[in-house]
């Protein structure tokens, strides 16, 4: 990566600026093929980290998010050749509603 690619990779970072997928309101499978090419895409334009958001699932039928596993477990199989490392982040009430990904480099 460039000077001007890292610095601009920096900045993101710092002030917590990534391209975003929102998966509020989607089926199970439909947010697993947008969040395939979400990712496939972020990486082939050479973005590093995007954010996934998949809510707290209070809007599910069961009052439980399923994307909350879902997403993470794509990304741990399949999704696994795209994405080094993930990290889920919790609001102040402590519950995760997106996760934050690094991608590997194409």
């Amino acid at each position: 990566m460039s000077l001007m690619g890292d610095l601009r990779e920096a900045l993101r970072s710092a002030l917590g600026l990534h391209p975003t997928l929102d998966l509020h309101g989607l089926g199970v499978r439909e947010a697993l093929a947008e969040t395939e090419a979400f990712v496939l895409a972020a990486r082939a334009a050479g973005e590093r980290t995007v954010r996934i958001v998949y809510g707290k699932g209070r809007g599910s039928p069961s009052g439980r998010g399923v994307l909350r596993h879902v997403v993470p477990q794509w990304l741990d199989g399949e999704g696994s050749d795209h994405v080094e490392r993930y990290e889920r982040r919790p609001d102040a009430s402590g519950v995760d509603g997106y996760l934050i990904a690094w991608l590997r480099r194409p």
